[in-house]
């Protein structure tokens, strides 16, 4: 592009002004070369000519107005002078922004105003941010500073220069204020306040006011922050300090209008505290009033010394070390107090008594005489002697002066040090970041050796400037890999060549110092014969006493008075002895300072100073020839230093710079800001950018500004470089005008602004074709509308006819229906009402008459009860009446009688004999009490043999005390084992007399048996005798006959008695299964009582059974004995057995006797003579069968009689094992009862009463059960004893048994019911004498403890007096009989829980037993009785089950019961269990030691439940796992409120829940602990939360456009190609979402679920909106509608998830924002903008309309709405004082949590502890 391209008219232009330095302008006419000259019209409208020589001198051109305002000067297109001065006058007038980079500098102009912009929220704002992402601020830097600490481990330097006022103190302050903030840690014992507390003490040491500044620093600090790498980030473990140049002459003399260090004036302010020192008014100090300005406006020193002093002790200055610097600050100001007066014009006198001096004197402990000489007089040394020489009063003067200036140099060297040794922590391994707050460059009228140096330092300072920028600049384009030329920039060595070279100014100075006459007119001289030679250095026009220097941003003119005398630095040798002779050891320490730091340096730096001599005899060590350094020499050396660890170092620059002289604030002097931005160097940095290539953008933002100038073709799909590349090469033609780097595109200067120009009118064109699109389509549908509309009317009226029309006649027809139904309606609301009437007089009517008679009725009865009351009274009285006067003639007649008696005892006593006895009496009684002095003698003895037996009783109570631990468990099981005797005790008595009866029955079964014996060996004699005779006969004739017929008899009864030989072998088989279950059910001693009815009905059964075979014996008397006895023997031991079948031995018998009555008609019907061969036949084959038939019953009699003997020595056996658990049972019996009478005692010694009335309690709710249990039972007994009524009454047809059967059955059913209706009537019986015993019990003990609480009450008010120790003894031990009880009380709980589980098993049984009374031929109705009495059995079984909601545990397992619930138990687990789980064992534990009244274990609970808690959440854990304990955290404390006896808590609790109150403690203080703990788990999982979602916010809710089409989805694709790095809306959702599932899978109350997500939308605003307030980039329109779409998302999900509204609320600032940006801003809409957004504070809105960036279509901002508003606002503040002035947000504010009372309905008893928590043996449900 050509000069005559960019120079045309309408080309806005800079040209120069003689008060503001560049004055805006724009060209009249093209620029032509051939014309020397230019028309232009500046800004103010004034014409002027330009005369041009060259195109070098062409005007500069002025950027486009969207770089204006830039934060980056380097970004201008155009960069020169006029600009960068016109960017800054903007950013700092129009916006009142301080800041801006000028690439690696930041310039930092002073506002004079105070600025929120260093407050914490600030600091946080720019945590993590790398530079350039938010508004330039010095904490950026700090981050980027800190940041490159932390990521290359390498040290950091940030230089901070400018001139006196410019603010280079107060931007260091923050710097190190930063650093201190996000690097210090608690565990380093506060250093960062440390470091932050210096800077007070350095301010009130070396700062001072001057014309310029009112803080004005007047010496040099390079502090280094020292880092130690802790857990993958830079912690902040110490700090030192390096000082330069202190301006001495200060503290003696100051100009007009300025004042001496802050320090003197402070303590004058503080002087009451310091009364000793003497101290007054500065106007009364010599020191302090020369300025005449004592008083800086806005500043207390008074306020200012008391921080002073808080500083000097957090840095761990101690009291003393204060008061000594105090004292010799004060000792300075008296000593210039110090009045001299001329002698005459060679001596001085001080006056002996002069005030100053006696103090001075005093304070420092100094030798009055030897100071009042020194300070008039010197001394010169010569060879051999010395001589005195008086001082005149201005010589005396300076001497004076310059012992003040040397003992503050002192003074200030040795705070520095105090200070450094204080914050050097003395570790390795560091590294630093260096702070410099030097001077800046300096010019006056009159420059003296002060300016001099300083502008030394900054020449060097410049050069490592220029050095570093030009490194970074050829480093940035080596990284973009583009090719570039050598940029020349200005190079100062040969100036500071002239200054330190040899033969240089700083060496003549030095030499001239070095000769005994030298001064500065010979040194002016020999500067200006060495140093001509210089370019630099310059002769002044007129006099001889100055020369000149060209530094590198002016020439300075330096005077050279002063310089020898202040580069020497010297003072009275003589007074310094004087003060180092002080008897104040800080005085000394002060004065030997230097000396001790040369010494550690000799040290240090070897031998190189020193020459050792070495001799036979000793060893000498010489000084060096070398004179004391001066001053110029030691500022060198140090600067050198300096410079050397900079260049070490990776250096950041902050440039200060003072807007104005007057201080006024935001008020600008282009002329001096001109100056200083040469003088600074930020010029120099604008002119080596600008030579290269300064305007850089990257590739997504070029696409984004510059994608209108290219065509739709040349967009290269998913290649944003490759389309920025068409779009630069199309427009611009000459390619030396940019350059394509790596990630950036490189301009020369001025390609931008013709870029922009181009945009600008592409756009212009673009605008208007959208315009007539616009109004066309608005035209054509304001005429569509109209059409449509008059249509739609037609339409519509004539439908309005029609309708009309048709409504008429619905209306007709409908009025002739409304008749018909009112008309109804009324006929029969009158018959209705008319009835309800007659109804209502009835019923008051009747109901009146009632109430008549029932209190008429009770009016008899209660006159019946008044006159039997009244009558009762009248005969009490009168029976009273005649006792009482019965009484008094009994008291009457006994008083007679003993009136009578004792005066016949008063004569006896009268008389000798009496006397004589009584003496005689005396005798006796002395003698006993002799014999008695001899006894207790004797037993006195025996006691102190006794006392020496104490330790061993005292070990027998310790094993008491023990015994009575184990009789705890005894005692708990007492009422149960008197039970258990009980019930043993009676079964035992029954089975002993069924076993009597089974004896007797065997006895006489036994007799029998041998009776029957004896007949059947008779028979078988006859037999044989008879068999001999037949065979003797038949021998021969029917030997096989007989033998064939043997065989089939033989075979017949073989037949036969295997058929009977099954059939008694199964019955067999039943049988011994019936004596197994008998057997077990008499083993089974602890089943007896519960097993009564059962025992009852077989007893029955046996009974009835037997009645009835009486009865068929007598019935049957055919049968024969040996008939009946030939049964087989199971037979018969089934009758005596088996009760339970009695239908098989009526079998039996019958089967029996069909056999006999046919084997007897066989043989009548076969019957012949005697001698028939067939009768023989038919007897022999009889008496086989007979034989092998007894033969076999003889086996199983046998077997039989076994049987029974086994029997009974197993009964016997069970008979004496039950009398030895008997015997037993009655030891443990006896044992009980003495416990019991001891637990009586022990209550009689003061044990509370609650526990024994719980018992009561208990008792008697267990007396009722069993009397339900009673009543059930003789219920279930009528309806059986009912069912066998009904039972004789059924149809015969349904029967299959007989009539006498089932009379029998009756009759046996009838007898059992008997019995057990006696039995229950015994067991009623015995159960109301329990009753009453227990009833009589509870009397008594109730007797007892009013007995004992009438003695403790009267043993507490004889006690008052009593040492209070023993009434905690007996306190402690009445608590320790208390808990004993308490324990008992448990085990006995316990013992209850296993009797109710023994319960439930014989329920058991009982249920077995119903089920064989149902197959023993019960009906229907008893089945229906047996299943009430199982629905019964169910009652109670799940009455047995019931807990009272607590867990028993160990005080010993409590950690681990902590351990395995908090610790043990992951979220995983948690999930599945029921919510809140761990809180509920915890309570139920609580509850436990409440029971127990153990405060110290709920202490040790509650305690170690919080710490692991705590623990969780102090070690990384995942956000589930701190939801998890924060719910359980508040399910306990909700627990401790709702079952802590509050009754504002209690009111929606159950009646069960109510008993379940604490009863011993009140956890109020313990819930307070838990609430604060709760508290605690919400602000760290908030911040958690926060963490997380941190690197979301600003991306989605800032950065996301849903608008972008073609240009996001490139740029995300091409870029990164995986879907996870887009960053969306969306995924903020989903961090949202997430947290909202894992608060309702832990069952999160709802109140609290709303309470984090307003925390969480208040910190996602803060966040968003601090980011907006600090980037000024974002400040559009555009984002305002990015914005809203973003904002709504997340109210969509809100709204899905149906949360509150409310919970959106905290982002309401927000939503103003958007609306903010969104909004017009003229003048007339002021209003309306403060209507919108209610919720930002007036700072924050004008931050936005200050920041708000203008599109090209939309007007700029006029200043005068700016003031508008801002008047609206102050108007707004002063009517709301909630305002805020900042304009963040506090990111690390967390809203307070309300911890909210919920009432639970869940029940304690009916929670289970899972198998998965592993506690169950730690714990046991009660």
């Amino acid at each position: 592009m050509t000069l005559q391209e960019l120079y045309v008219k309408g080309a806005r232009i800079w040209i120069p002004h003689l008060e503001n330095v560049w004055e805006g302008a724009v060209l009249d006419e093209n620029y032509d070369p051939k014309l020397n000259f230019v028309n232009v019209t500046t800004d103010k409208g004034v014409k002027r000519r330009i005369e041009i020589k060259n195109e070098k001198e062409l005007p500069h051109l002025r950027n486009p107005a969207i770089l204006i305002g830039q934060n980056d000067l380097t970004a201008l297109s155009y960069l020169h002078e006029p600009d960068v001065l016109y960017n800054l006058e903007v950013r700092f007038k129009e916006r009142q922004l301080i800041y801006t980079y000028c690439g690696i500098i930041l310039v930092a102009i002073n506002p004079y105003k105070e600025l929120p912009l260093y407050g914490s929220d600030i600091i946080q704002a720019y945590r993590g941010h790398s530079i350039g992402e938010l508004e330039p601020h010095i904490f950026a830097v700090a981050e980027e500073a800190y940041a490159k600490l932390e990521r290359e481990k390498s040290n950091i330097s940030i230089i901070v220069s400018g001139e006196s006022g410019a603010g280079k103190t107060v931007s260091a302050k923050y710097a190190m204020r930063y650093f201190a903030v996000i690097g210090g840690s608690e565990s380093e014992t506060q250093i960062e306040r440390k470091v932050i507390a210096s800077s007070p003490i350095m301010e009130s040491i070396g700062n001072a006011k001057t014309t310029r500044n009112d803080n004005s620093s007047r010496f040099g600090k390079f502090t280094k922050l020292l880092f130690t790498n802790k857990i993958s980030m830079m912690s902040l473990t110490g700090a030192t300090m390096q000082t330069y140049l202190l301006e001495k002459s200060r503290v003696v003399f100051q100009a007009p209008n300025e004042r001496n260090y802050h320090i003197f004036y402070q303590l004058c302010a503080g002087r009451d505290k310091y009364p000793e020192f003497l101290l007054a008014h500065p106007d009364k100090f010599k020191y302090l009033n020369q300025g005449q300005s004592p008083v800086i406006p806005k500043i207390i020193d008074e306020d200012e010394f008391n921080e002073t002093l808080k500083a000097f002790s957090t840095l761990g200055f101690t009291t003393d070390e204060v008061n000594n610097i105090i004292r010799v600050i004060a000792g300075i100001l008296h000593l210039g107090n110090i009045s001299i007066n001329a002698a005459d014009q060679e001596s001085c006198s001080i006056a002996s008594n002069d005030l100053s001096l006696g103090i001075l004197s005093d304070i420092l402990s100094l030798n009055k005489t030897d100071l009042l000489k020194w300070l008039t007089t010197r001394q010169i040394e010569s060879i051999n002697d010395t001589v005195l020489i008086p001082m005149n009063k201005a010589t005396a003067e300076a001497a004076r002066d310059a012992l003040a200036k040397h003992i503050y140099s002192k003074l200030f060297l040795y705070i520095v040090k105090t200070i450094n040794r204080n914050l050097d922590m003395g570790k390795k391994d560091e590294n630093f970041i260096g702070v410099l707050d030097i001077y800046g460059f300096e010019t006056f009228e009159f420059n003296s050796f002060e300016q001099f140096c300083i502008n030394y330092a900054n020449e060097k300072l410049q050069q490592q400037f220029n050095q570093h920028v030009f490194k970074l600049e050829q480093e940035q384009y080596l990284k973009e890999g583009i090719i570039w030329n050598m940029i020349d920039f200005y190079d100062n060595q040969p100036c500071i060549d002239l200054i330190e070279s040899k033969l240089g100014i700083l060496d003549l100075l030095d030499d001239e110092c070095r000769v005994p006459n030298g001064s500065d007119d010979s040194w002016i001289v020999k500067l200006n014969e060495k140093c001509g030679k210089y370019k630099h250095f310059e002769k002044p026009r007129f006099g001889m006493t100055a020369f000149l220097v060209k530094h590198f941003s002016d020439t300075v003119q330096y005077e050279s008075f002063g310089f020898l005398e202040k580069n020497r630095d010297t003072v009275s040798k003589e007074l310094v002895n004087v003060v180092q002779q002080s008897d104040v050891d800080f005085c000394r320490h002060l004065m030997l300072l230097d000396e001790k730091n040369d010494k550690t340096k000799s040290l240090q730096t070897g031998t190189s100073s020193l020459k050792v001599v070495v001799s036979a005899s000793k060893l000498q060590t010489l000084p060096s020839k070398q004179h004391k350094q001066t001053v110029g020499s030691q500022f060198r050396e140090s600067l050198t230093q300096l410079i050397t660890t900079l260049h070490s170092t990776t250096p950041h620059y902050v440039r200060c710079i003072k807007p104005n002289d007057d201080k006024e604030a935001f008020s600008w002097e282009a002329s001096k800001i001109v100056q200083q931005l040469r003088a600074c160097g930020v010029l120099e940095t604008v002119r080596i950018s600008a030579a290269g290539f300064p305007s850089r953008w990257s590739y997504e933002d070029f696409y984004e500004r510059y994608r209108l100038l290219c065509k739709r073709a040349e967009i290269v799909d998913w290649n944003v470089k490759a389309t920025c590349t068409n779009i630069v090469r199309n427009w611009l033609q000459d390619e030396d005008k940019y350059r394509f780097g790596h990630t950036q595109i490189f301009f020369r200067a001025g390609q931008v602004a013709y870029l922009e120009q181009l945009r600008m009118e592409l756009r212009r064109k673009y605008i208007i074709i959208v315009q007539s699109t616009i109004r066309r389509f608005i035209y054509r549908t304001k005429y569509l509308r109209l059409k449509r509309t008059a249509l739609g009317l037609q339409k519509y009226s004539r439908g309005l006819l029609a309708r009309r029309k048709a409504n008429n006649l619905r209306q007709n027809r409908a009025a002739v229906q409304i008749q018909r139904f009112m008309k109804g309606w009324f006929v029969r609301t009158k018959y209705i009402n008319a009835k309800k009437s007659i109804l209502a007089i009835q019923k008051y009517g009747r109901g009146y008459l009632a109430r008549k008679r029932f209190e008429k009725t009770m009016d008899n009865y209660k006159a019946t009860e008044i006159q039997r009351f009244c009558r009762g009274f009248l005969a009490r009285r009168k029976y009273n009446q005649k006792i009482r006067q019965i009484i008094i003639v009994q008291c009457c007649i006994r008083r007679f009688l003993a009136r009578k008696k004792i005066k016949i005892l008063k004569a006896e006593a009268r008389s000798i004999s009496h006397l004589q006895t009584k003496y005689k009496g005396l005798e006796n009684k002395i003698i006993e009490l002799q014999q008695k002095y001899d006894q207790l003698n004797k037993e006195n003895a025996n006691l102190k043999i006794q006392v020496s037996v104490i330790p061993e009783l005292r070990n027998k109570a310790d094993c008491l005390k023990a015994i009575e631990n184990e009789l705890k468990v005894v005692k708990s099981a007492l009422s149960d084992k008197e039970d258990q005797l009980i019930s043993v005790q009676k079964s035992l008595d029954r089975e002993r007399d069924e076993k009597m009866t089974l004896l007797d029955e065997k006895t006489k079964d036994e007799e029998n048996w041998l009776i029957e014996r004896n007949q059947f060996i008779i028979e078988k004699e006859e037999l044989k005798q008879q068999l001999s005779e037949t065979l003797a006969l038949n021998k021969n004739d029917e030997n096989e006959k007989l033998r064939e017929a043997e065989i089939n008899e033989i075979n017949q009864a073989y037949h036969k008695a295997i058929k009977n030989k099954e059939s008694l072998e199964s019955e067999n088989v039943l049988l011994k299964q019936e004596i197994k279950r008998l057997q077990m059910i008499i083993s089974n001693s602890n089943d007896i009582e519960n097993l009564r009815t059962f025992g009852n009905e077989e007893d029955h059964g046996y009974s009835s059974q037997k009645n009835t075979l009486e009865k068929t014996k007598h019935h049957d008397s055919s049968v024969s004995e040996g008939e009946f006895f030939s049964l087989p023997n199971s037979n018969q031991s089934s009758i005596l057995h088996n009760s339970t079948t009695p239908s098989i031995f009526e079998r039996k018998l019958k089967n029996f006797f069909r056999f006999s009555t046919n084997r007897n008609s066989e043989d009548q019907t076969t019957s012949t003579p005697n001698n028939s061969p067939i009768h023989n036949q038919d007897a022999t084959v009889l008496m086989l069968r007979l034989r092998k038939l007894l033969e076999e019953e003889k086996s199983k009699g046998d077997s039989l009689r076994n049987e029974i003997d086994r029997i009974k020595r197993k009964s016997n056996t069970s008979i004496s094992e039950d009398s030895i658990k008997l015997s037993e049972l009655e030891v443990e019996n006896e044992k009980l009862r003495q416990d019991y009478q001891l637990l009586r005692n022990s209550i009689k010694r003061g044990v509370e009463q609650q526990e024994l009335e719980a018992q009561y309690i208990s008792l008697v709710e267990e007396l009722k059960r069993r009397r339900d249990e009673c009543i059930q039972l003789r219920s279930i007994l009528s309806q059986q004893s009912q069912s066998i009524r009904t039972f004789g009454n059924l149809d015969s047809s349904t029967r299959s048994i007989d009539n006498s059967e089932l009379m029998e059955a009756f009759q046996a059913q009838k007898l059992a019911n008997k019995q057990l209706e006696s039995e229950l009537t015994a067991l009623t019986e015995e159960h109301n004498m329990k009753l009453t015993e227990m009833m009589r019990e509870i009397d008594a003990l109730r007797n007892e403890k009013c007995m004992l609480e009438s003695i403790i009450q009267d043993k507490l008010e004889m006690e008052n007096g009593i040492d209070p120790t023993i009434l905690r003894q007996k306190e402690s031990y009445l608590r320790l009989e208390l808990e004993r009880c308490s324990a008992a009380y448990v085990d006995s709980q316990e013992q209850l829980n296993i009797a109710k589980n023994q319960l439930i098993e014989l329920q058991k049984c009982s249920n077995i037993l119903s089920n064989r009374l149902k197959e023993h031929g019960l009906n229907d109705s008893i089945l229906s009785s047996n299943a009430i009495g199982n629905s019964m059995a169910g009652v109670m079984k799940k009455k047995a089950q019931s807990y009272q909601g607590i867990l028993k545990h160990q005080n010993s397992d409590e950690l681990k019961i902590v351990q395995r619930l908090v610790h043990e138990l992951t979220p995983r687990i948690a999930i599945t269990l029921l919510p809140s789980l761990p809180a509920y064992i915890l309570f139920m534990c609580i509850r436990y030691t409440d029971l127990l009244n153990a405060d110290d274990q709920v202490k040790s609970l509650l305690t170690n439940f919080i710490l692991a808690v705590k623990k969780i959440f102090k070690s990384p854990s995942k956000p589930e796992a701190r939801i998890l304990w924060i719910v359980n955290s508040i399910t306990l404390h909700n627990l401790l409120k709702q079952y802590g006896g509050n009754e504002e808590y209690m009111r929606y609790n159950t009646e069960l829940q109510n008993q379940q109150q604490l009863k011993n403690f009140d956890l109020s203080e313990y819930r307070v602990v838990l609430q604060e703990a709760i508290i605690y788990m919400y602000e760290s999982l908030i911040r958690q939360i926060q963490e997380s979602i941190k690197p979301h916010i600003v991306p989605a809710i800032l950065h996301h456009d849903e608008t972008a089409r073609g240009k996001s989805r490139r740029s995300q694709i091409s870029e990164s190609p995986s879907a996870e790095n887009r960053i969306e809306p969306q995924s903020l959702i989903d961090q949202l979402d997430y947290l909202h599932k894992q608060c309702m899978f832990f069952g999160l109350y709802e109140g609290y679920i709303e309470q984090i997500f307003q925390q969480l939308f208040y910190y996602i605003c803060a966040i968003a909106l601090n980011n907006l307030m600090l980037r000024r980039d974002l400040c559009t329109w555009k984002t305002g509608m990015k914005l809203k779409f973003n904002l709504s998302c997340l109210e969509t999900w809100v709204k899905k998830q149906k949360m509150s509204d409310s919970i959106i609320s905290p982002s309401s600032p927000l939503t103003e924002a958007a609306l903010l940006l969104q909004s017009r801003k003229t003048d007339a809409d002021v209003d309306s903008i403060c209507e919108i957004c209610p919720s930002l504070t007036s700072a924050q809105i004008l931050k936005l309309v200050k920041s708000y960036t203008p599109d090209d279509c939309e007007d700029t901002i006029s200043p005068t709405f700016i003031e508008k508003l801002s008047v609206k606002l102050k108007e707004i503040k002063i009517n709301d004082t909630s305002l805020n002035e900042t304009f963040t947000m506090d990111e690390n504010h967390i809203n307070p949590f309300r911890v909210i009372f919920k009432y639970n309905d869940m029940k304690l008893e009916d929670i289970e502890i899972p198998e998965v928590l592993k506690i169950d043996n730690l714990v046991t449900k009660i």
